[in-house]
């Protein structure tokens, strides 16, 4: 069966189309994802979301905008792109903390000699995410460790993007004051 007919009949909430789709596209979906992400594992994660993704989104499906391929391919590299940019946000982040640099800094160069110090500042960082409201720990774990963009945390929220902004940046500040004697 055809693509398109596939989505045609996902949108009307047919399960069965939902396997038969899959059957003919995830070798496409999870070979993309390995390639930029070189993780098994996650590309095996991004290959489910993608196809969640498309069992929620087949009504808006259009051949207009490019092939069932194309959509897919779009969705798996946007899917994977985000997830290879959090997988290294935070490792950075982890870095970072274990080095006692600026957090908030993407360009700092890492001295390991002072990784001596890394249970201390550990510590103050779980102090300092301690003394957040959970309004702006949870928005900064989504940005750092989830690694969703502002928008994305708005979205999964459902909050203004403007509040989320204003919520991770509170955070972030918190987190320089409290984290200052480490930089």
């Amino acid at each position: 069966m055809v693509g398109k007919e596939l989505i045609e009949r996902m949108a009307q909430r047919d399960h069965n189309a939902l396997g038969d789709f899959y059957d003919q596209y995830n070798k496409l979906v999870f070979s993309f994802a390995l390639k930029i992400l070189n993780s098994r594992e996650e590309a095996e994660e991004v290959t489910l979301e993608v196809f969640w993704q498309a069992w929620q989104q087949a009504d808006q499906y259009t051949d207009k905008r490019g092939s069932v391929g194309a959509w897919l391919v779009m969705m798996t590299r946007s899917r994977a792109i985000d997830r290879r940019r959090a997988r290294e946000r935070r490792n950075l982040f982890l870095e970072a903390v274990g080095n006692g640099k600026n957090i908030s800094d993407p360009n700092v160069s890492f001295d390991p000699e002072k990784s001596i110090y890394w249970l201390e500042r550990r510590d103050a960082i779980v102090k300092a995410l301690a003394e957040m409201n959970d309004k702006q720990r949870q928005a900064i774990e989504l940005a750092y460790f989830s690694g969703l963009s502002q928008s994305e945390i708005a979205e999964k929220l459902q909050e203004p993007l403007g509040t989320v902004k204003t919520r991770i940046r509170a955070a972030v500040q918190l987190l320089r004051e409290k984290l200052k004697h480490y930089v």
